[in-house]
């Protein structure tokens, strides 16, 4: 069943080109609409454009046929894309936009009766947005890490993770929720746990990480190198984030190259907590989950417009410290998020972080 998954049976670019330009292609029969010419038991997708520009704004639609039928928006359809030889997969959406320029390659997957179905890719092809004062943002990555206190393989993880960060200093920021595992009841749980889990995807089993917030990302481990290379490399920042804290706020601003609608995502995490972990009651659990100041898919930021390229959109966020918390360790990371998918998933394009009641700038690539 994966080579079905994977494989692309032709390419039809030019039925995309004609819906765009208007004009007729050839071979699209009497009716002169290659949409209305499917035929029966057989799914093709069709977009209304195939350029556009890459500034998170300009989208493209794209029609999926099943025979007559149009299941573009059906929920057993999966929109397939590959860019830079990697394969991302996402449901319910039929809209794409993107920060990042270069070639995008669509194949619609369809299950119906029994069985998948999949013909035809369309491919996009996302100019560079520029203005005259782009920045370069220094890339910093969200790792979004599921554990419990009664995993066994989470230690093992947990230390593959830390040996990442050691070896990438100041580029990544983890956010680790607990769960309750089998009669282990984790101390550190909360109810935004279950929140996070359903945005990625749901899934069963720990540990798991997830990149930037990216859907079917959940990896194990203990390695997680191949698959932090593979995320840097397969976008640029097109935003900066800042923050300022005291023992009460949290100010964020975000400037961006791009004039991309952004969401913005607020976590505050503690290190140093000690519990017991499988047996071992000493246990030092780092960059754990305290509280979001947000919704799990991230609050709107500059009234839910695009923002002006180069101008701040700004925002602020009450956190009220529980007496349970040490105050003393306590962090406040912000990631702001875009979407590619016409807003059903959201993605991080960057992150900032601070120790509470300290600040950080917007930072630039060196």
């Amino acid at each position: 069943m994966t080579d079905m998954f994977k494989r692309i049976a032709y390419a039809l670019t030019v039925l995309a080109v004609a819906a765009c330009s208007g004009t007729v292609d050839p071979d699209a029969g009497a009716s002169g609409n290659p949409m209305e010419e499917v035929p029966e038991g057989v799914l093709r997708i069709f977009a209304d454009k195939t350029e556009i520009s890459a500034d998170g704004n300009e989208e493209v639609t794209f029609t999926v046929m099943f025979g007559k039928e149009d299941v573009s928006t059906a929920q057993t359809l999966v929109l397939i894309r590959k860019y830079d030889g990697e394969e991302k997969r996402s449901k319910a959406s039929n809209k794409f936009s993107t920060v990042t320029a270069g070639t995008y390659e669509f194949t619609a997957e369809y299950y119906y009766g029994g069985r998948f179905y999949t013909d035809n890719s369309v491919t996009v092809e996302a100019k560079p947005y520029f203005f005259g004062d782009a920045k370069a943002y220094r890339q910093r990555v969200l790792g979004v890490y599921f554990t419990s206190t009664g995993c066994t393989s989470c230690p093992s993880a947990t230390r593959g993770i830390k040996t990442l960060q050691s070896a990438h200093p100041g580029d990544i920021s983890v956010v680790a929720f607990h769960s309750h595992m089998g009669v282990v009841s984790d101390p550190m749980v909360i109810a935004e746990t279950g929140l996070f889990n359903a945005v990625l995807g749901g899934f069963e089993g720990l540990p798991r990480l997830f990149w930037n917030m990216r859907q079917g990302t959940h990896l194990i481990g203990p390695d997680f190198t191949e698959s932090y290379n593979e995320e840097i490399a397969s976008y640029e920042p097109q935003c900066g984030v800042s923050v300022s804290t005291d023992q009460n706020n949290i100010n964020i601003g975000i400037t961006s190259n791009v004039p991309a609608i952004y969401r913005y995502l607020v976590f505050v995490v503690e290190d140093g907590i000690v519990a017991d972990q499988t047996g071992d009651p000493d246990y030092v659990h780092d960059n754990v989950v305290r509280a979001v100041l947000t919704s799990e898919k991230g609050d709107k930021i500059n009234d839910n417009l695009p923002l002006t390229v180069g101008v701040e959109a700004k925002a602020t966020e009450t956190l009220e410290i529980s007496p349970a918390w040490n105050k003393d360790n306590l962090r406040v990371i912000v990631a702001a998020t875009t979407s590619t998918d016409g807003g059903y998933t959201f993605v991080v394009n960057n992150v900032a972080e601070c120790r509470l009641g300290e600040s950080v700038d917007y930072q630039y690539a060196e």
